[in-house]
């Protein structure tokens, strides 16, 4: 994976943004280092974000609840760039889906949404050239199906509080994905094998989108 090299300048002032973060004492002070620290990560390589991301990762405790929110919304898209770090991730998103605010557990789904749709067409796509997963991205996808339960149970259980309703949008998402196309081949990929016991029906359609746009938001 091509990325900037990792420097002293650029780790010591993305743990400087970090660290102004946690010890500010105002919700505008912390977003805003926030902001620029999200802003910075964006142009980094993954050496640098496995340095920072554990610490990234404990904002999820912090005791403003819009910070909480913004750092599930950093730590959700550094998942969709580096799926490598979704076994670190997802559990920190699937503990963000008991916050005690509601509008932080709804962009701890939100982020899952992305996700889920992001791992399962990188698994279609590895499943055109292999019998068999990598371990990186098996790990990720058992995490994510994980993740899944956790929401479905949300979904249906009486009550839910705030956040039910996008819960019951994940389970329509995720119902969609497993959906062969109508319209689409039906044709098998190449390699069957172990590979057609993790990926859903629908995923032939994701393979099918994948070759025609080269443009896709989920392609790699």
């Amino acid at each position: 994976m091509v990325g900037m090299t990792m420097t002293p300048s650029s780790t010591e002032k993305l743990a400087g943004l970090l660290d102004s973060a946690k010890s500010a004492a105002d919700i505008p002070s912390k977003l805003d280092h926030l902001r620029q620290l999200k802003h910075d990560l964006v142009h980094e390589d993954p050496n640098l974000l496995s340095h920072l991301l554990p610490r990234l990762l404990e904002l999820h405790s912090d005791r403003f609840s819009p910070v909480r929110k913004f750092a599930t919304e950093i730590i959700g898209e550094i998942g969709l760039k580096y799926v490598e770090f979704l076994p670190e991730i997802v559990p920190v998103l699937i503990s963000v889906l008991n916050d005690a605010t509601p509008a932080v557990a709804r962009q701890g789904i939100s982020c899952g949404i992305d996700l889920f749709r992001s791992t399962l067409m990188k698994i279609a796509i590895q499943g055109l050239h292999s019998s068999e997963l990598d371990s990186s991205l098996e790990s990720s996808w058992q995490w994510m199906l994980k993740f899944k339960e956790k929401v479905y149970s949300i979904a249906f259980q009486p009550g839910g509080g705030g956040i039910r309703l996008l819960a019951l949008k994940f389970v329509v998402a995720v119902i969609l994905l497993y959906t062969p196309d109508p319209n689409g081949s039906s044709d098998p990929p190449s390699h069957e094998g172990n590979i057609n016991l993790i990926l859903p029906l629908g995923s032939l359609g994701l393979i099918d989108e994948y070759k025609c746009s080269s443009t896709s938001k989920f392609s790699t």
